[in-house]
């Protein structure tokens, strides 16, 4: 008699179902969410690499002037990028985790390059006077064609979800890598 009313009581369900169908809800929520500021940090990193190089182009940045170039003009590009309304946690951290690669197109074979864009190594210690090589990063001269490489490692908010998990990530430090690239014309000065 014990046993029976036992099992015919039916308060308590709602746990179970609770238990089983929660996490779905929860693993989906955050898988949207995921893919959501994924595509708002590349949506916004385009936009700010967009107005940049707008500006580079036409020769409106004040420290063009100057004759800036190397490692004052790579940082400098970085720091104008970063805090061109990208969502990111601070300036400095995103110029940290940003390599820009930019060097004129050959105009007599238009080659692109073949090597694949190169980010930072994050495990490294950061060193904002390493210079750039010649290779790496050149300001071009008037009516230069140049094409610009920009790659910049975020941390993925949830990186167990179904997004953060399936996204292509840095083996060594879990980030996953936002790429853009471009081509102007640099303006007659």
């Amino acid at each position: 008699m014990i046993m029976r009313n036992f099992l015919d009581d039916e308060g308590g369900t709602a746990s179970i179902e609770f238990v089983f169908i929660i996490p779905i809800i929860l693993t989906i929520f955050m898988a949207s969410f995921e893919a959501s500021l994924f595509m708002a940090r590349n949506a916004m990193l385009e936009r700010s690499v967009d107005i940049v190089v707008r500006d580079l182009r036409l020769g409106s940045l004040e420290w063009l002037d100057d004759g800036v170039g190397g490692v004052n003009g790579a940082n400098l590009l970085k720091e104008e990028i970063c805090s061109g309304g990208m969502i990111v946690t601070s300036v400095e951290t995103c110029v940290e985790s940003m390599t820009i690669w930019m060097q004129p197109v050959n105009t007599a074979t238009f080659d692109m390059p073949d090597t694949p864009v190169v980010c930072v190594d994050r495990t490294e210690e950061f060193d904002p006077l390493l210079e750039p090589s010649g290779t790496e990063f050149a300001m071009g001269s008037d009516n230069d064609i140049m094409l610009m490489r920009i790659c910049l490692k975020e941390e993925p908010l949830f990186p167990t979800t179904l997004v953060g998990a399936g996204m292509i990530r840095d083996e060594v430090d879990g980030n996953y890598a936002l790429m853009t690239t471009t081509v102007f014309v640099n303006e007659p000065g």
